[in-house]
């Protein structure tokens, strides 16, 4: 992990310590004295990317074995016994780049609490049971959850493949079938070694945990092996020439929708927070706030929810706010148009590509760029309420080598202009080269519209506001313009192998 001498200063200005100590664990810290409760997390540098070429799945998996599975000295059956009492959990999570182990005790448990933390962590037991039901709970999650009963996160993660093609991030996080079922326990032990090291862990406490501490986990995780595997270089995404759809063919009774391309983009660039503005103006998740949600859903009932996205979402079904420490080097743009009836997609697609392009064209007036600014100034307070999303926010900061995100928000948008946000528009938004991704029970037709491109005017169930039809005219002839497709067949999505 990375050690910014400059971010420890800034943030020990701010009253948050990132401690420098004498051992290679990173460190970050958010003492809070009052708070009865502490919250800790431990993120490795072990994520998806790190996968051996056939046995994708082997970090989410290796991870698991650590976090979901039985000590040395105890079955996890047991491990969750002794948690329940405690109101407490160890929880674990992998993604593209780290994975990341995390719990919140209250103090009075807190020895307890990180006795069991360190047995988890420190000494897996490496069961052959424990193997067995994490490698079929990643293949279920592949196969069910992704193939069969989520259709949002199906559409969210093809979208990823086809962006990312070749790619380190090409994969899902959890692996594909084939990866998993190439993968031995012998596998899990080596990657343990390799990955789960002191030079590839950051270290994170907040709240109110008593002197000495720190320290004691230092002396603790110091038994991890020395040192760290090298850092994966990232490859250019490839170039992305038209717009190029893929679908995905299932049994579904709606359409859902994704496009996108890759954004030069992360936290750490000065256009993020422009563009920040410039993305909630058009697509803030989960509100009414975004141009996509207040035209696609609140004036024409399309579907549930319109978004955008300057950076990846993690769970966006699932969660309404960022989450922490899902951090990622290289990011992407996308639109996500929650799934729509079959008679209205057409429409829904040429009406989420008009929102891109009217934004383009026009940028923002002075008042959006204020009303805007201002709501997201107050609506970012709201992403770290809780002492575990601060520390990881913070965290993520020490990830991206800047100052601690809610902060940065705040002191960079308060400094935003007008002139910057068009800039930043004009820079990196743009709706002429992307990958798409739609998902649908008849491929065959919505390739066949798509390439007549044909009006698509929408079907109301009762007349719309005048003006919103007549903005309909200029919508439902829209040119769509594609130049690829790819029909790919569910059953074969996350397989993996040749």
């Amino acid at each position: 992990m990375r050690n910014l001498i400059a971010l420890t200063v800034l943030l020990a200005l701010a009253g948050i310590s990132c401690t420098p100590t004498e051992s290679s664990i990173d460190t970050v810290t958010l003492p809070s004295p009052d708070s009865p409760l502490v919250a800790i997390r431990l993120m490795f540098d072990a994520g998806s990317v790190h996968d051996p070429a056939g046995k994708e799945g082997l970090a989410a998996l290796t991870a698991l074995m650590v976090g979901e599975a039985g000590t040395a000295q105890r079955e996890y059956s047991d491990l969750v016994d002794l948690l329940y009492p405690m109101a407490a959990a160890i929880d674990v999570n992998t993604d593209r780049e780290v994975t990341v182990i995390s719990g919140e005790i209250h103090r009075e448990k807190l020895d307890e609490y990180t006795e069991l933390l360190h047995e988890v962590v420190l000494e897996p037991g490496f069961r052959e049971s424990d193997f067995t039901r994490n490698k079929e709970q990643l293949k279920t999650y592949l196969t069910t959850t992704l193939r069969a009963s989520n259709d949002e996160l199906l559409g969210l993660e093809c979208l990823q493949q086809v962006l990312f093609a070749g790619h380190p991030y090409e994969h899902a996080s959890e692996g594909t079938v084939a990866g998993l079922d190439a993968i031995n326990l012998d596998d899990v032990r080596d990657f343990y070694r390799q990955r789960f090291t002191q030079e590839s862990l950051m270290l994170g406490v907040a709240g109110g945990y008593p002197d000495g501490f720190l320290d004691s986990l230092l002396e603790a995780f110091s038994s991890l092996p020395p040192g760290g595997a090298e850092t994966v270089e990232l490859p250019e995404p490839p170039a992305i020439e038209g717009r190029n759809f893929t679908l995905v063919e299932k049994p579904t009774g709606s359409v859902g929708i994704h496009f996108g391309y890759p954004l030069p983009v992360n936290r750490a660039d000065p256009d993020y927070f422009p563009l920040m503005v410039a993305n909630s103006f058009l697509g803030e998740h989960r509100t009414f706030h975004g141009r996509l949600m207040q035209q696609l859903r609140g004036k024409r009932g399309l579907n549930y929810g319109d978004y955008s996205y300057i950076e990846h979402y993690y769970l966006p079904p699932f969660t309404n706010t960022p989450t922490p420490n899902v951090p990622r080097r290289q990011q992407y743009f996308s639109v996500w148009v929650r799934p729509v009836v079959p008679n209205t997609a057409h429409f829904a697609l040429r009406n989420a590509i008009y929102e891109v392009e009217r934004l383009i064209e026009l940028g923002m007036s002075q008042e959006e760029f204020e009303l805007t600014r201002d709501y997201l100034l107050n609506y970012s307070k709201l992403w770290a309420q809780t002492l575990p999303d601060r520390l990881g926010f913070l965290m993520d900061s020490r990830f991206y080598g800047s100052g601690y995100f809610i902060d940065e928000i705040d002191e960079e948008l308060k400094g935003l202009t007008l002139d910057r946000v068009n800039a930043a528009i004009e820079s990196y938004i743009q709706a002429d080269d992307f990958q798409a991704v739609l998902v649908t029970d008849d491929a065959a037709a919505v390739e066949a519209y798509l390439k007549d491109d044909q009006p698509s005017p929408m079907p109301y169930n009762a007349p719309p506001e005048p003006e919103v039809a007549e903005e309909d005219k200029k919508i439902e002839g829209l040119p769509v313009g594609a130049d690829g497709f790819t029909t790919v067949a569910v059953d074969s999505m996350f397989q993996g192998g040749s």
